[in-house]
């Protein structure tokens, strides 16, 4: 029959029809192309529903850093004339920002929402007929990441340090309003040396992507997207039974997962209503494959579940995933975060090199001839196994 795909799709042949863009940066044309022609790529399997779900996202991060930044910088300068409106502006900027970092939801990260772009959603299987039916989503983020300094090899492992030392100095919104509304002077010089160290802070945060842009993302996460259609492929074929299988390629991951976000808050009655299980794909072209346990930002994030437990056992039983363990994810956090905090059951994979880093992102030199497209393959063939294992 016309327009039917008979073989299921193969991760390295989807991930070559999108590697043409040089990025896919939130809202640009290119991550719009991109989305285009996975659409075209998902319209040749049968019986499968395909759809966007629009909304408006800000291009990056770097202008919510710049917002609390500059927030902090007001409060600092005007401690010592309006000490308590100043303490509760720092205070707005301080909570903003940490709520970010924690990889919890923060409202004004939405500010400057001025890109159009969209999450696609592709799914086969039983529709929702009440609760306990099954829903198993797919999901992986389209969108590449903006080049930043903090994720330079000779940075990288000071990722943790340099989140400290952000929310430290956010922090002195707050605490230079508070001492000059116990009596304290702090003089002009001093709050201009902070000023200039939170300024500078953002500089530092901003510079890569000024000079560079988007990076190509070839692992970050064009890897994942391509595991996690091939995965939904073979699992359209042969369904889980009483089960619906949904691909969810998300956008704006790299601004802070609020494709995802936007997903789970849109659909949050739905997933609360089934036995709902999300399989984030992110990173996977790196040697070593994990499924990650834990994860967070100054607060954990726990993610052992009948996922990460029914991963643990397929990897114990069947010889072709042996090499995969679990981990723990110390930089950053995954589109799977708002799912685990709210109860609904998640995991992520995620693949590391030697050094125990992901090659090259959100870097230059995230680029296609850097990835193990072996682990790419086992990564699409894990994803599949959990479902199909998932009691």
């Amino acid at each position: 029959m016309k327009g039917i795909q008979f073989m299921p799709l193969q991760a390295k042949a989807v991930f070559d029809r999108l590697n043409q863009w040089p990025h896919r940066g939130v809202g640009t044309e290119e991550e719009m192309e991109a989305r285009e022609t996975l659409i075209t790529i998902l319209t040749g399997e049968f019986g499968v529903d395909i759809s966007e779900e629009g909304f408006d996202a800000p291009s990056s991060y770097i202008r919510f850093f710049w917002l609390t930044g500059l927030i902090a910088c007001a409060a600092v300068l005007g401690a010592n004339m309006m000490p308590a409106i100043m303490m509760l502006l720092g205070s707005l900027g301080f909570i903003s920002f940490f709520l970010f970092m924690d990889w919890r939801v923060s409202s004004l990260i939405w500010w400057g929402a001025q890109k159009t772009t969209a999450n696609l959603v592709a799914s086969k299987g039983q529709r929702p007929k009440g609760q306990g039916q099954r829903l198993f989503i797919l999901m992986a983020h389209l969108d590449t990441a903006p080049a930043s300094f903090a994720y330079r090899p000779g940075q990288i492992r000071n990722f943790r340090t340099s989140l400290y030392v952000s929310i430290g100095l956010i922090s002195l919104g707050i605490i230079v309003p508070m001492i000059a509304g116990l009596g304290g002077d702090v003089d002009i010089v001093t709050r201009l040396v902070i000023v200039g160290l939170i300024i500078g802070a953002q500089l530092l945060a901003s510079i890569d992507f000024w000079r560079f842009g988007y990076v190509p993302g070839a692992n970050d996460n064009l890897t994942g997207v391509s595991a996690a259609v091939s995965a939904a492929s073979h699992l359209w074929r042969h369904m889980p039974e009483s089960a619906e299988v949904r691909l969810v390629i998300t956008s704006a991951e790299e601004a802070g997962m609020l494709g995802a976000q936007h997903y789970w808050q849109t659909h949050r009655d739905e997933l609360k209503a089934r036995d709902t299980y999300v399989v984030n794909l992110d990173t996977v072209g790196c040697q070593n494959l994990k499924y990650i346990e834990k994860s967070g930002g100054f607060t954990p994030v726990d993610y052992v579940n009948a996922l990460t437990k029914t991963a643990g056992t397929i990897c114990n039983v069947n010889e072709s995933f042996a090499g995969i363990v679990p981990g723990t994810h110390h930089v950053g956090d995954f589109d799977s975060v708002w799912f685990a905090r709210d109860g609904i059951q998640a995991i992520t994979l995620a693949s590391y090199d030697r050094y125990n880093q992901m090659t090259a992102i959100h870097t230059p030199e995230d680029t296609a001839e850097k990835i193990d497209h072996r682990s790419v393959e086992v990564a699409a063939k894990f994803a599949e196994a959990i479902v199909r294992m998932t009691p």
